[in-house]
């Protein structure tokens, strides 16, 4: 994970670049190529060497690029088939992303990636046009700054510090599975994903199984590193699967929970899959927040949502613990909610919606919803948060399932998953019923305490971000 900030014309992108520095703390750059300027923090995770660091040139394209490429390798034997002989300079993910738009092209070559992205770049066969594009799910967060000449920055902060505002009206988001050209005030916008959901007919029996295996290959896939990863575990069906499988593969594995309440069922539930799967717990305390603590989180995901806010509390202080201790790479479940259908207001929400559009559009929402609070509360502190259910195997298995397959009524939205680890994982994991990660770990009490209106006092605090931004 790193940090982009791409600009045209006249801008002084520096000082934007430097408002970044979190996200990248590893090195940092500016260019200007073909009449595009780019900039970049560098989050380095693989290929250390310098050699990789950004903005990163392969013939006529110059990107600025944040995420990590899962099928690189595929991806490289692509570019090698158009372009025999090539001798590539590094063993990352970023000069193979770079080679990628530079021979086959973005419409060509963005459909083939498996991974998550916000990429910037510049072309010298078309000077003056700024490229972006953004991941098939929207993991990564890629906004544009409207007003002229148009900027592009991994977080809303690197605009307000070269004095541009944060108003809604001059804000926009690169749509997820799209990419554009921006030339002077225009853009043109293609897309290169659009999510199928059309049901198959498999049991659940059936489901279970081809569940435990696409998930078993979601994570192999994301194992790709030159820096040691770890696990989050909340005591929840999501991660304990993931640190299941994660668990296979990583040696002397280590897996963070957050602890408020020491007798959370919550946290009883991750001791107990941390003992069973014989992996290393650590407990990190999450005080109860005060009402500066909470305009602080609104502060880095930079939106005023309350869920968001709250989980992004207990968020910060695990990425925080998680960097002090060395690593740069974790997991987190985000994602299987919305396959699922699991949250208590979709119950409802089905009885007069069709259960696959239902799902397909509750997992878009959350690029502007869950994807960029878990990216920029864990890159607060340099830390890279990879989603396992977003592999996209993962969901267009998940979106193809029908509801008997999945769902064994309102009290066990997610018997699939559950099925497909019975055996693997701790009965009390595996049988417990949904609960918001806020509720199990207390903190949701505990904010009220602080606030008589959290709702409100969150988007005030967001205007109030807004209003600085102005000065």
């Amino acid at each position: 994970m790193c940090g982009v900030v791409a600009g045209l014309d006249k801008l002084n992108i520096g000082r934007a670049v430097a408002a970044l520095t979190h996200r990248g703390p590893d090195a940092s750059r500016t260019v200007t190529a073909a009449g595009v300027h780019l900039g970049h923090t560098r989050l380095a995770i693989q290929d250390l060497d310098a050699r990789s660091d950004q903005p990163f040139r392969s013939g006529p394209v110059t990107i600025a690029y944040n995420g990590e490429i899962y099928n690189a390798a595929e991806l490289r034997q692509a570019v090698e088939e158009r372009d025999p002989g090539r001798a590539w300079a590094t063993t990352g993910d970023t000069e193979v992303l770079a080679a990628a738009l530079a021979v086959l092209g973005p419409d060509r070559a963005l459909p083939r990636i498996n991974g998550m992205f916000a990429v910037a770049w510049a072309d010298d066969r078309r000077p003056g046009v700024l490229h972006v594009a953004r991941d098939r799910h929207g993991e990564i967060p890629l906004h544009l700054h409207l007003a002229q000449p148009v900027m592009a920055a991994s977080e809303l902060k690197a605009f307000a510090a070269v004095g541009r505002p944060m108003a809604s009206h001059l804000i926009a988001d690169v749509p997820a599975g799209q990419w554009g050209t921006i030339h002077g005030g225009r853009a043109s916008w293609s897309r290169f994903h659009t999510q199928r959901c059309a049901p198959a007919g498999y049991t659940l029996p059936q489901a279970s199984t081809r569940l435990k295996d696409t998930l078993a290959r979601a994570v192999q896939r994301r194992l790709i590193a030159d820096v040691p990863v770890c696990a989050l575990l909340s005591g929840g069906i999501d991660s304990a699967a993931i640190t299941y499988e994660l668990a296979q593969h990583v040696p002397d594995l280590v897996a963070y929970t957050a602890r408020m309440d020491p007798r959370s069922r919550d946290l009883r539930c991750a001791r107990e899959t941390a003992q069973h799967l014989g992996i290393t717990l650590v407990e990190v305390d999450i005080p109860a927040p005060t009402a500066d603590d909470l305009a602080r989180v609104v502060s880095v995901i930079e939106m005023p949502h309350k869920a968001q806010v709250e989980i992004g509390w207990a968020c910060l202080q695990l990425a925080e613990r998680i960097r002090a201790d060395g690593f740069k790479v974790t997991y987190s479940g985000e994602g299987s909610d919305e396959l699922w259908a699991s949250y208590g207001f979709a119950y409802h929400a089905l009885q007069k919606t069709d259960w696959h559009i239902y799902r397909r559009d509750l997992m878009a929402a959350q690029s502007r919803k869950n994807f960029p609070r878990v990216n920029k509360t864990f890159m607060a502190y340099g830390v890279e948060g990879r989603l396992p259910f977003c592999d996209p195997d993962m969901v267009d298995l998940a979106l193809s399932l029908q509801q008997h397959a999945v769902a064994d009524g309102k009290a066990r939205p997610k018997v699939v998953l559950q099925r497909a680890y019975a055996g693997l994982l701790p009965d009390a994991v595996v049988r417990r019923p949904k609960v918001a990660f806020q509720d199990g770990l207390g903190l949701k009490t505990a904010i009220t305490n602080v606030l008589p209106n959290p709702g409100r006092f969150y988007r005030a605090e967001y205007q109030r971000l807004v209003r600085n931004s102005r000065a």
